[in-house]
């Protein structure tokens, strides 16, 4: 008469015991090793990231500066200062200066050039980093054209980046005449 197989003490005392020291630390290796990969995966893509959320900024002000002169039928004056900040403000009819918007770059990006980055397809200039007629300023007025500090309808660039990072490069161009704003990404050869 044959009934159930009764498991060995070899086997019962392996499957009570759980993993072995070999299993944990292969396991450990294999998550380590992942780890490493994704580290330099995120440190070789984080610059870009970064450089592509500025440029969206800088678009998304200006894009924003320019519908609100035309629906408002005011003056937005949009200025890029120091570093890394731009702000908007409204010119009231009196002149006064209402402030709108107060907002920075993305961490380590800045505006600059390189000296191996060419001009953007516009060629509004890459002498600067930011250039309005030689200015940082730009206005948006309500009949959807855009002028610098002298009333002038003025092309402009925002350039900006991540030093060291060329490929991070990223610019902005505002054309004067239709205030039309175009963003691009520098991908080491070209702008697209």
């Amino acid at each position: 008469m044959s009934g159930p197989i009764a498991p060995n003490q070899a086997q019962l005392k392996r499957s009570e015991t759980g993993f072995s020291l070999i299993e944990i630390l292969v396991v450990i290796l294999i998550l380590a090793i992942a780890t490493g990969m994704a580290t330099e995966i995120v440190t070789d893509i984080l610059p870009g990231v970064r450089a592509d959320n500025s440029v969206e900024l800088v678009v998304a002000q200006l894009r924003q500066a320019r519908q609100a002169a035309i629906d408002q039928r005011r003056n937005f004056i949009v200025t890029f200062k120091g570093a890394n900040e731009i702000t908007v403000v409204r010119q009231e009819l009196d002149g006064a200066l209402t402030p709108i918007a107060d907002n920075f770059l993305s961490q380590g990006v800045i505006y600059t050039v390189f000296p191996t980055v060419p001009d953007t397809p516009d060629g509004f200039g890459n002498g600067l980093p930011v250039n309005f007629a030689g200015g940082n300023t730009v206005i948006f007025l309500g009949d959807d054209t855009a002028t610098d500090g002298m009333g002038r309808l003025v092309n402009g660039t925002v350039f900006m980046g991540i030093l060291g990072k060329p490929s991070a490069a990223r610019a902005v161009t505002v054309m004067g005449a239709t205030a039309r704003i175009k963003g691009y990404s520098y991908n080491g050869t070209r702008w697209f």
